[in-house]
């Protein structure tokens, strides 16, 4: 009967993200070699910002985006039939995991040749990426659609936590004793990594005579294996829902509905004010402001600044351009018979940065703002304010223009480009010509190159015009 179950899993697999993961990890080797060209690094060492950055969100949305995809496609046909739903999500599990041992295997094998590297390599981030795929799972079965937001950012938080642990750490030894690993479980997926990558938890290459390479990998992996464990026994949990009414009460009572014959701008942007989350973006919002404020105190200017560039500004645009988009899809059809159908995109792109645009200039103010202590210093912050609004105008129409199409496929784009503006824009690069391949990044680049302002701003409102006069025009009834 197992087999079964598999066979069918393997069928429904077909497209979906799951399918691709070989070919995305393909794509980070390449990259990975490309960027360890004419760099003191490894192969390997470069492929860190993978593990650090990538692996969790990426897992996570893998498995969100497939129950998503099931509850969409009314799981196959067989939410109505007998089917142990324990085996359907043990074969789903089974399927995922072939597809991600391929691909790190090829990615392994891209990477280095030395056959106990590969072996590790891949057992290493095989098992990191299914217990990450189970807490996607768990997330889903306890957050429901909102999963599709915070689970990929909430794995990427708990991943950047475990770096920035390790890399605080006064000595690593200390940090890889058992008693200390039960204190910190976030660094239980990147304790592994860091031997079989070569590098030191700031994703370093490490010197030969470093205390890296001796660390353990059973300790912590088994460690990480076990939550992954329990976050699929969480998901298997019996529902428990209340009893709905069927039949609607007859004592409603019946409201008129009235249309006016002419629709202004004023009246579009009143209709279209009511259907968006404010009170979830004002709530979001707060905890940002409060967190770069804690950050500032606890660590300074320069963290503070970092995660106000590289997380704050690209996390934002992106969780509002999606929640604008899945708040109107169920009235998309209707939406589009109405005569002003042409403004409905460009109002809610112009609600949406009359929201952003406040909220991440005062953020970038509480984390980057320093007094001047000398001629021309202090003032770089200001740089980074004035492009701010630019830069999220940029994300929040790229994302938002894809979300049209996919939800999922616009998260993992806004990742992916933000993996790699961080890559670039936090680097050296960021001195030559590619720094114009990390517009994520723009904000923290202007900071050490103000002289860029005036094109970032350009360019920033350039693309973001013309993604949404392309994205008016390519706008079809949905189905």
């Amino acid at each position: 009967m197992t087999r079964h179950y598999v066979r069918a899993e393997l069928l429904r697999s077909r497209y979906s993200l799951a399918m691709w993961l070989p070919a995305v990890f393909l794509v980070i080797s390449a990259v990975s070699t490309l960027l360890s060209l004419g760099v003191n690094a490894t192969r390997l060492a470069s492929a860190h910002l993978y593990a650090v950055a990538l692996l969790g969100p990426l897992a996570a949305l893998t498995a969100i985006a497939g129950q998503r995809r099931e509850e969409r496609l009314r799981h196959g046909g067989t939410a109505w039939r007998n089917v142990s739903r324990s085996r359907v999500l043990a074969a789903r599990a089974g399927v995922v995991a072939g597809y991600v041992l391929l691909g790190h295997l090829l990615m392994a094998l891209t990477l280095t040749t030395d056959a106990r590297t590969i072996g590790l390599f891949t057992l290493v981030n095989t098992l990191n990426f299914m217990s990450m795929w189970a807490f996607g799972l768990a997330t889903w079965r306890f957050l429901g659609r909102a999963a599709l937001l915070l689970g990929p950012l909430i794995a990427f938080a708990w991943s950047l936590a475990g770096a920035a642990s390790l890399s605080m750490a006064g000595s690593l030894a200390h940090s890889t004793s058992f008693p200390e690993l039960l204190l910190h479980p976030w660094s239980w997926a990147i304790l592994p990594t860091l031997p079989v990558y070569g590098v030191l938890p700031n994703s370093v290459a490490a010197p030969a005579d470093s205390p890296v390479w001796s660390l353990p990998i059973a300790a912590p992996l088994t460690l990480q294996t076990a939550l992954g464990l329990l976050f699929f026994a969480a998901t298997l949990l019996p529902r428990t829902e209340l009893p709905r009414p069927s039949v609607p009460s007859r004592h409603l009572a019946r409201r008129r509905v009235t249309t006016a014959r002419l629709s202004t701008s004023s009246s579009l942007s009143r209709g279209l004010l009511p259907t968006l989350p404010w009170w979830t973006w004002v709530i979001l919002a707060t905890l940002m402001l409060v967190a770069l404020a804690g950050v500032r105190a606890w660590r300074g200017v320069e963290i503070a600044s970092a995660l106000m560039c590289f997380v704050c500004v690209p996390t934002a645009a992106t969780i509002i351009a999606v929640m604008t988009v899945t708040a109107q899809a169920d009235a998309w059809p209707a939406l589009m018979y109405r005569r002003v159908r042409g403004k409905i995109i460009g109002r809610l792109f112009l609600l949406d940065i009359a929201f952003l645009a406040p909220v991440l200039v005062l953020g970038m103010g509480i984390a980057a703002a320093v007094a001047p202590t000398g001629v021309g210093s202090g003032y770089r912050w200001v740089y980074q304010a004035m492009v701010t609004p630019f830069v999220a105008a940029l994300i929040l129409a790229v994302v938002g223009a894809v979300a049209m199409r996919s939800t999922t496929a616009a998260i993992a784009t806004s990742v992916a480009v933000g993996a790699w503006s961080i890559l670039v824009g936090g680097d050296a690069l960021s001195a030559g010509p590619l720094w114009w391949t990390s517009p994520w990044a723009w904000t923290w680049t202007v900071r050490d190159y103000p002289e860029r302002w005036v094109m970032i701003v350009l360019v920033s409102t350039i693309i973001a015009a013309i993604v949404m006069v392309l994205n008016n025009r390519l706008l079809r009834l949905k189905k």
